[in-house]
This record gives structure tokens, C-alpha cells and sequence, in this order.
């Protein structure tokens, strides 16, 4: 694995690509791969030991259908709060990274647990809204999906309130919605159809080898979905406000 990025390789972009997108976020993944993977996936162990308790427990018979819904809910909850923090956590890193500065994973968790609080507060609001948005009409909602997609980052960035960072991130993606849905779609097939591959080829019985591979790809589209919100965020406000990386990230130092 390589190590940060030399400011050399570093361009500034004048116009917006989302494949330059694309690009940046599988240069800062395969640069930091372990330590994002390692940070995502605590936070996804939740889910992986209530998934293997669970289906064995249901195969046997043991569990009630109140238990099992009330444990899924407090462990989808304890892994919400967890992910998102992970999340905040990556955003910090890839920025790190992406100024040619040395990835540390004690002061990435430093810088967002001085967001823990507002990013949470941010996430229950945007599912309010997407959840409405697909309530009302599909369009809608996948408007608001690439709409609001840097505003965790306008968050963790810029330190704005929950209300104010979505309303940055509809600013910020105003005009480029169409190529950002666009990859959105395309990255949520392809985890749709690797889900359903997993649950193809895997039998529940033994259980822990299927809940294994999905956790596992749990952590891959969740290290993916991160740093493509940073780099998309980067990118965006290079492009529209003629900033770069130092200027974007030195509220950190």
C-alpha cells in the first residue's frame, strides 16, 4: 500500500467530472484501505453479532418475534450511531490524505468527536427527508438523495448545524444532480446485486460465513460511500469556489 499523496500528483480541478470523482475516492481508499476498513468495520460489528445470534437463535426456534424486533431495533440503532461516527471519522482521514499529510488515526477520531453530535442530529433529519421524498414520488426522492450528498461532509468541514449543512450541500450539488445520481444508482445496483450474490452462495446454515461476507461488504460500500463524499465535496467546492485542499481543510489545523 502506498503511502499519502505526493502534492505533486495533487490537480486542482477548474470543472467538474464525476469520474475525476470517482478517481480521487479509489486513489485515498487503496492509499488507507486498512486503517478505513478497520475503523468502519468496529462500527459495523453490531451488526454482524446481532445477525449471527439472531439467525441462529431463529433457526432454533428460541426467540420470540417481539425479541427479535426489539434487538434489531436497539442494535440498528447502536450501528446507525456507530457508522455515522465511523463516517465522520473517514471524511477527516481522506482530507488528511488528500493534502499529502500522513493519515493518524488518533486525530481523526479527535476531529469528529467534536462533530459526534451535529452529525447525528444531520443524519436523523436527512432520512426524514428521503424517506418523505420517496413517500411523495420516486423523482423527489432521489433528487434529494444526490441533493444532500455533502452534507455530512459541509458538516464535519465547516462546522454548520444540521439544517445549514443540508442547505450547503443542495447549493454546493445544485446544477450537477443528474451525474451524481447517476453514479449513486450505479454504485447501489451493483451492492444489490452483490448482496443478493452473497445470499445465493452462501447457505444460512453454518450461519456465521454469510453474515461474515455481508458484514464484510457491509464495511466495503460503507469505506466507498465516505471518502466519495469527501472527494465529491473537495471537488465541488474547488470547481465553485476556486479552492483548494489547504484552503478546504485548514479549519482542522
Amino acid at each position: 500500500m502506498s503511502g499519502p499523496l505526493s502534492i505533486l500528483d495533487y490537480r486542482q480541478p477548474v470543472e467538474f467530472r464525476i469520474g475525476d470523482v470517482f478517481v480521487k475516492t479509489w486513489g485515498v481508499l487503496t492509499r488507507n484501505f486498512v486503517t478505513f476498513f478497520l475503523l468502519v468495520g468496529i462500527a459495523e460489528i453490531p451488526l454482524l453479532a446481532t445477525n449471527t445470534w439472531l439467525l441462529a437463535d431463529v433457526r432454533r426456534g428460541t426467540v420470540s418475534a417481539l425479541m427479535i424486533g426489539l434487538i434489531s431495533m436497539a442494535a440498528t440503532f447502536v450501528q446507525l450511531v456507530l457508522t455515522l461516527f465511523a463516517q465522520a471519522v473517514v471524511v477527516f482521514a481522506a482530507f488528511q490524505d488528500l493534502r499529502g499529510q500522513p493519515v493518524l488515526v488518533a486525530d481523526s477520531l479527535r476531529q469528529a468527536l467534536r462533530r459526534f453530535l451535529p452529525v447525528i442530529a444531520l443524519s436523523l433529519l436527512m432520512a426524514v427527508v428521503l424517506l418523505l421524498g420517496f413517500m411523495l414520488c420516486l423523482v423527489p426522492g432521489l433528487i434529494a438523495l444526490a441533493a444532500l450528498q455533502v452534507a455530512l461532509p459541509a458538516c464535519v468541514v465547516e462546522r454548520l448545524g444540521p439544517i445549514r449543512s443540508m442547505s450547503r450541500s443542495t447549493d454546493l450539488t445544485s446544477g450537477h444532480w443528474w451525474p451524481i445520481l447517476g453514479l449513486l444508482v450505479a454504485f447501489y445496483v451493483i451492492s444489490i446485486i452483490v448482496s443478493y450474490a452473497i445470499r445465493a452462495a452462501l447457505p444460512y446454515q453454518p450461519v456465521f460465513p454469510f453474515v461474515a461476507a455481508s458484514w464484510i461488504w457491509a464495511v466495503l460500500t460503507a469505506c466507498f460511500s465516505s471518502v466519495f463524499t469527501a472527494m465529491l465535496y473537495h471537488d465541488l467546492r474547488a470547481v465553485k469556489e476556486g479552492i483548494g485542499i489547504e484552503q478546504i481543510a485548514s479549519v482542522f489545523d
